[in-house]
């Protein structure tokens, strides 16, 4: 698995420890198998992303928007694509994905939730997905 976060992302580094651990937690469940690499960037234009992720298929890589929103979103956002790598991987995917519902995108848009929810339970800490960004207040 290769991880690639925009620096201008600023997260903090538990933030990117639980990044790293869901994106291998979703491999293990769905399973992937082989290498693959997954994309937090904070632009959409560079990476060819016209909503808020994608799955390039054929190339085992996700490519997840990520600018202004909360952790647990951008992780679903990852899971959902996952599960696109995952019906590739298997031979489920035959030509284009239809955009808002159809087998493929109900699938992954309930199996995201599903691993959100199970990684968020299967050990202590792992909760925090759900907590927002700690931001420094400037008092006058």
């Amino acid at each position: 698995m290769k991880l690639h976060v925009d620096h201008d992302l600023h997260y903090a580094p538990e933030q990117l420890k639980l990044a790293g651990e869901f994106i291998l937690f979703c491999a293990d469940s769905l399973p992937i198998e082989g290498d693959f690499s997954v994309f937090l960037t904070n632009s959409r234009e560079p990476h060819g992303i016209a909503t808020t992720a994608l799955y390039e298929v054929g190339n085992n890589c996700c490519k997840v928007y990520c600018k202004n929103r909360a952790l647990a979103d951008v992780l679903r956002s990852v899971a959902h694509e996952m599960t696109h790598m995952m019906q590739d991987q298997i031979g489920l995917i035959k030509g284009p994905i239809r955009d808002a519902g159809g087998f493929h995108e109900d699938q992954a848009n309930a199996k995201a939730g599903e691993l959100i929810k199970l990684f968020a339970k299967s050990k202590p800490g792992r909760k925090a997905i759900y907590e927002g960004r700690k931001r420094k207040i400037n008092t006058l």
